[in-house]
């Protein structure tokens, strides 16, 4: 018996063995699709490459693809996700049209064949979660999203974390639209549902909503984030749909949209670009359903900063705009100021130096007659996630909105103010001052000024785990290494020298 076992291993051995040199043997199919996108694009296969690595370079993913890769894609050969995503973009942009991974000949094949045309964005199969239909849609199902967004498995995480940042998904509709499209809550959304929505739970998401902001402003965006991706997919997430009174859910439903935003911010703060696009579109569903203007603003604020610090101006004015457009009627002056703030920011940093003076000093007076000076002051802590604004934010756009114009000397200035009225418990953000300062400096061949300041942000660095200050470490090093020579110069360096700069582990 024994040997016949043997022998039918043997026979099922050769059969998987033979199956797999046919799959290895397999002529490639040139992928028509791919080509025909670069033809309609007039790209070289070396400048599809370059894109692509610039839109992989938004999400803090350095690849080096070159002619060759896109070579072997055209003949055949399929990169791994979340390169066809990647790729995809890419022409997206070129052809300011949506392309989807399918249309390039290289997501995931139908059954049987080829990928076929028309499969992709346009056709609307195939869509995931996280995909979620048309660019200017909201998510339809934001529980779901949550879901997919929190991933145990560490490569998993690592791929979603490079997930493209896509331009089409800053197409977002305003508020009276989202909100026309959303049904509003309901006290009972589902008779069948087990679960029922007790206070108590809705003071913790409100308590644990603080705790992580707080962390996020001490410790930065890479500590905790998985933890609070878990904690909104499977703690949160299910209690969306429990049965409760309108108010009690309006209330789990803005503690949840703040999370969201947060975990958003947090993505940003590591540099997952595409990763907080999701959760920024998820907060918008979240405050269209709850009916929430001042959630849905403060989340196109969220959007307008991450789309500057990539290079997307005018997206970033728009959105910032429109951010301030709702907040008119409904928030109050210091809320407003963070919003004009904003503005500013994204109008300096797309040339329009007109509009950038008027709505920061717009921004100033919101915040001098601002009905609540307990809002505005920085030594609270705890307040709200969202849009929490003081006069030290205020002086740091300040800053922002002069250095962009070509005034370092009154951004040093500013920034130098902007440290004094930060609180002590916002560290990431005196941190990143810090770096900022020390660049200012140098621009002006300040060089001893810059060193102090570059020594001030190493105090705080060990306590930091995000890969905004990972990238002021490397500029730390990339713009004094011409002085090293100098004494004070080699013993800062020395000092970056003390913490490994790993961004995969940030």
């Amino acid at each position: 018996m024994n040997a016949c076992l043997e022998q039918g291993g043997f026979a099922n051995r050769a059969a998987v063995v033979g199956g797999l040199e046919r799959v290895m043997t397999r002529p490639k199919v040139p992928n028509r699709l791919l080509r025909g996108l670069l033809a309609e694009a007039g790209w070289t296969e070396d400048f599809l490459a370059r894109q692509i690595n610039a839109v992989a370079a938004e999400s803090g993913v350095a690849m080096r693809l070159d002619r060759r890769s896109v070579t072997h894609w055209l003949a055949g050969r399929r990169p791994r996700s979340p390169v066809p995503e990647l790729i995809a973009e890419a022409f997206s942009r070129g052809l300011h049209r949506p392309v989807d991974a399918s249309d390039t000949g290289l997501g995931t094949p139908a059954a049987g064949g080829e990928p076929q045309p028309g499969r992709g964005s346009r056709a609307g199969a195939g869509r995931s979660a996280l995909a979620d239909g048309e660019s200017s849609a909201l998510p339809q199902d934001v529980t779901s999203v949550l879901a997919g967004l929190a991933q145990f498995d560490e490569g998993r995480r690592r791929m979603l974390s490079a997930t493209a940042y896509r331009l089409a998904a800053l197409a977002v509709p305003g508020w009276v639209q989202a909100a026309a499209r959303e049904p509003g809550l309901v006290p009972w959304p589902d008779a069948s549902c087990a679960q029922r929505l007790e206070p108590g739970q809705v003071a913790t998401v409100e308590q644990m909503t603080r705790v992580f902001s707080d962390t996020d402003d001490s410790f930065g965006g890479g500590h905790a984030r998985a933890e609070l991706s878990c904690y909104l997919a499977f703690d949160i997430a299910p209690r969306l749909r429990a049965a409760g009174t309108p108010a009690l859910r309006s209330r789990l439903f803005s503690a949840t949209t703040q999370l969201t935003y947060l975990a958003a911010f947090m993505c940003f703060d590591d540099e997952c670009h595409g990763l907080a696009q999701h959760y920024y579109r998820a907060a918008l569903k979240l405050a269209a359903e709850n009916s929430d203007p001042a959630g849905y603003a403060v989340t196109l604020r969220g959007m307008s900063v991450q789309a500057r610090r990539l290079g997307h101006l005018q997206y970033a004015v728009d959105l910032a705009e429109t951010a301030a457009t709702i907040s008119r009627s409904a928030a109050d002056p210091a809320r407003q100021a963070f919003f004009l703030g904003q503005v500013a920011v994204a109008a300096a940093a797309a040339g329009n130096r007109r509009h950038a003076l008027t709505t920061i000093s717009a921004a100033e007076r919101r915040l001098d007659r601002a009905c609540s000076p307990a809002s505005a002051d920085p030594k609270v802590q705890g307040g709200p996630a969202m849009g929490r604004y003081h006069p030290g934010a205020l002086a740091h756009q300040q800053a922002a909105v002069r250095a962009l114009m070509g005034d370092r000397r009154g951004a040093i200035t500013t920034l130098t103010e902007a440290i004094r009225l930060r609180p002590p418990w916002e560290r990431r953000s005196r941190a990143l001052i810090h770096a900022r300062l020390a660049e200012l400096h140098l621009d002006q061949g300040q060089l001893e000024q810059a060193v102090t300041f570059w020594h001030a942000f190493l105090d705080d660095y060990p306590f930091l785990t995000c890969r905004r200050a990972t990238a002021a470490v490397k500029v730390l090093r990339s713009r004094l290494h011409p002085q090293r020579v100098n004494p004070a110069v080699r013993q800062l360096l020395a000092r970056t020298t003390t913490w490994t700069l790993d961004t995969a582990a940030s």
